[in-house]
C-alpha cells in the first residue's frame, strides 16, 4: 500500500488528464504537495517524493499559464524521463528509491544489511531501465503522431505494470532466499 501511495500523483494525472491536463497536473501537484508534507513532518522525505512534487508543481503551473503549450504533447516523454533520472540518481547515490518502500515491509535491523541494499538497487535499476525505455517510446510515439492517445496509454500501462511484476517476482524470490540464508 505504501507503494501505491507513493505513486498517488502518477496515477491522479494518468486518471484525470485525459479530460484536461490542468486537471491532471493540478490534481497530481496538489496530491505530490500533501504526500510531501507529510513526509516533511515524519522528517524522511525520499528523492522519489521531491522529484514527483516538484515535476507536478512546474507541470501544473505551465499548465495553469498556458493551457496550449506544446509541452502537453510530451509530459508523457517528461514523466518517464523524471522518474529515470530519479531513479538513475538515486543509484548513483546508492540509495535506492525503492528503499522508501522496502523498509515499510522489513524488520529496521536488516535496513543497512548489504544483501537488502543489493536487493533494492536491482529494484531500482528494474524501475529506471522501464521509465527510460518509457521515455524513448512515448518520444517516439510523440514524435510521429502527438495526438496518438491509445499508444501513449499502453506505453504508460506497460511502464508501470512490467516493472512492477518483474520487481514483485524478485523481490519475493530475495525474500525466500534471505529466509532460507537465515534458517
Amino acid at each position: 500500500m505504501n507503494y501505491v501511495r507513493g505513486f498517488a500523483p502518477w496515477l491522479c494525472y494518468a486518471a484525470l488528464s485525459p479530460v484536461d491536463w490542468r486537471l491532471g497536473t493540478g490534481t497530481a501537484a496538489l496530491a505530490a504537495l500533501w504526500l510531501l508534507a507529510g513526509q516533511l513532518r515524519a522528517r524522511s522525505v525520499d528523492l522519489l517524493g521531491a522529484a514527483t512534487c516538484a515535476f507536478f508543481v512546474v507541470m501544473a503551473v505551465v499548465a495553469s499559464a498556458d493551457p496550449a503549450s506544446g509541452l502537453r504533447n510530451w509530459i508523457c516523454a517528461l514523466a518517464n524521463a523524471t522518474l529515470a533520472a530519479t531513479a538513475l540518481t538515486s543509484l548513483a547515490v546508492r540509495r535506492p528509491f525503492t528503499l522508501a518502500f522496502a523498509r515499510a515491509e522489513v524488520a529496521p535491523e536488516f535496513w543497512h544489511a548489504p544483501r537488502f541494499i543489493r536487493v533494492n538497487m536491482v529494484l531500482t535499476a528494474i524501475w529506471a531501465a522501464a521509465f527510460t525505455l518509457g521515455a524513448l517510446a512515448c518520444a517516439f510515439v510523440v514524435r510521429f503522431e502527438d495526438s496518438a492517445t491509445a499508444p501513449l496509454v499502453t506505453v504508460q500501462v506497460l511502464a508501470f505494470v512490467v516493472p512492477f511484476a518483474l520487481s514483485g517476482r524478485y523481490a519475493a524470490r530475495a525474500k525466500a532466499a534471505a529466509g532460507q540464508a537465515i534458517a
